[in-house]
């Protein structure tokens, strides 16, 4: 044998045996995860068992949500594995064991990745302690009958739904102007606005002044459109739709997430987003500036009185615009989309707001079928559609007589729970009528929505943990769809598209970030 022939054979042989030392702890590791595992029991699709790399795709693509749905049902299992180590639930009877009972598992590292500015918030931290502190000094501000005043004729939050349903009025008179053609009227954009205002005035006492900026309306359907067009949207958007993007990660690991952030930020700057944040930040620090604890009531002010210093204070107040808007915004154009698209619907609700209207004080809380409304529209309307993940305690827990063993991440997701057709049949079907009396479906105790309906339906997650403004959200969505019905600016209005398109992120995206109806002449 010659001495090339010699090294081609020994180099032959060190590579084979270099790839099977590198493919071998693969290898061995794929067995344990499919036979070994504490999570092996539990059944889930194939790539999901062995790598996590399947949940970050699906979590990247947004399309988490109905992926995992879909997966509950093919495998016909409440409780799925849906990665190596991380479990989903579809059963409602897992909410109290996870989220409620002795204060909930504590949140799954995930959480890490929703700080704002590399600081913790009231939202993102893991810490009890930290949180209880910070939420427990604003938690007065959120009494319902501090909200229920913010309401009334001269209330700031019924003075933002007037100028918000006065511009609507405006775009859709430009609307039907606009002959022959309809003008489509981005009333996402719209509903940002509103509750930004609304938001910031009612914790800050200082209003954003979103309403106030550039005009809503898109070109007229007749129009040219250049393809980098964007309509006129409000200042504080880029910042808040940086947040909902950055869900497309928040399943990485932290160190992860954090370097993708920083590559991303240097390889692609935005101007439009730093100066959408500069603005947000302005205005946070502005707020904070010139709030006095010792005479103020508001949210920047009790956070100060509590200790907190002023740098932390400013992006508290960030995160609050960030939730406050956002979340609320997607639950009120969902409303609208849907009432748009059932005329009867709208006109039902009408009548029986004209039948109230004889009581200018009612709690509109207190009207049946605006409630059934506003509540179906909280089922679909997830701004937060995924699951909230959290981390098993060391002894673990059993549903269902499956044991998940402890350190698992687990959760359940709003989106599976509200699309249940056991609980909710006809769950894609804007259908107001399930949440009333008249609804005559077996399951339901009598006078009724069925205990699975209530247990089940968590726009604002549920336990301790549960969003500390539901109160408040929830009173604006009511406020606002009964002056839009009562002021019959959506008559006569269709829809641009047949359904909302989402992107199921953490914080929910609608598809372009806008959501248009339209009026012809």
């Amino acid at each position: 044998m010659t001495y090339i022939e010699t090294f081609l054979s020994a180099f032959s042989f060190s590579a084979t045996t270099i790839t099977f030392c590198f493919c071998l702890p693969f290898g061995l590791a794929i067995l344990y995860r499919l036979f070994l595992h504490p999570l092996s029991h539990i059944p889930g699709p194939f790539l999901a068992r062995i790598t996590s790399l399947h949940l970050y795709t699906i979590c990247f693509l947004g399309i988490e949500c109905r992926v995992l749905e879909e997966y509950h049902r093919r495998f016909k299992a409440p409780v799925l594995r849906i990665a190596p180590n991380a479990v989903s639930i579809s059963d409602g009877a897992a909410l109290h064991p996870i989220y409620i009972a002795g204060g909930g598992f504590p949140k799954a590292a995930r959480y890490e990745n929703f700080k704002v500015g590399g600081h913790d918030t009231i939202f993102s931290s893991r810490d009890a302690a930290y949180r209880d502190l910070r939420a427990k000094a604003v938690a007065p501000l959120f009494a319902m009958s501090r909200v229920r005043a913010a309401a009334c004729e001269s209330g700031l939050m019924r003075q933002c739904v007037t100028r918000f349903v006065d511009q609507l009025q405006v775009e859709k008179a430009r609307a039907i102007e606009s002959s022959p053609k309809a003008a489509k009227v981005d009333v996402l954009g719209l509903t940002y606005r509103l509750m930004m205002d609304s938001v910031t005035g009612y914790l800050f006492n200082h209003v954003y002044g979103a309403l106030e900026e550039q005009p809503v309306s898109t070109k007229p359907a007749k129009a040219p459109v250049s393809a980098d067009s964007k309509p006129n949207q409000m200042s504080a958007l880029p910042f808040i739709f940086a947040i909902v993007e950055a869900g497309r990660f928040s399943l990485l690991p932290n160190w992860l997430f954090s370097t993708i952030n920083v590559i991303a930020g240097r390889l692609f700057p935005d101007q439009e987003f730093h100066s959408s944040l500069d603005r947000v930040h302005k205005f946070a620090e502005k707020v904070t500036n010139e709030a006095d604890p010792t005479t103020d009531d508001s949210y920047q002010s009790r956070l100060l009185a509590a200790g907190v210093g002023k740098p932390e204070t400013i992006i508290q107040c960030m995160a609050v615009m960030f939730a406050g808007t956002d979340s609320t915004a997607v639950k009120l154009v969902t409303i609208i989309f849907h009432l748009v698209q059932n005329p009867g619907i709208q006109k039902r609700l009408e009548k029986e707001l004209h039948e109230f209207d004889e009581d200018p004080g009612i709690d509109p809380q207190s009207i049946p079928y605006l409630r059934a409304v506003v509540k179906e529209g909280l089922r679909l309307g997830m701004a937060n559609p995924a699951r909230f993940s959290r981390t098993t305690p060391p002894g673990g827990f059993e549903i269902q007589g499956i044991h998940i063993p402890g350190g698992t991440d687990v959760g359940l997701a709003p989106y599976t729970l509200h699309h249940n057709p056991e609980v909710f049949p006809g769950p894609f079907e804007f259908h107001p009528e399930r949440w009333l009396d008249e609804n005559k479906d077996e399951k339901r105790r009598p006078g009724r929505p069925s205990r699975e309906m209530e247990r089940d339906l968590v726009p604002f997650s549920v336990g301790l943990r549960t969003c500390i403004a539901r109160n408040l959200a929830t009173h604006e969505l009511f406020v606002a769809t009964k002056a839009l019905v009562e002021s019959g600016v959506l008559q006569g209005a269709s829809t641009c598209t047949k359904t909302i398109e989402l992107e199921e992120y953490f914080n929910v995206g609608i598809k372009d970030h806008k959501l248009e109806v339209q009026w012809y002449p």
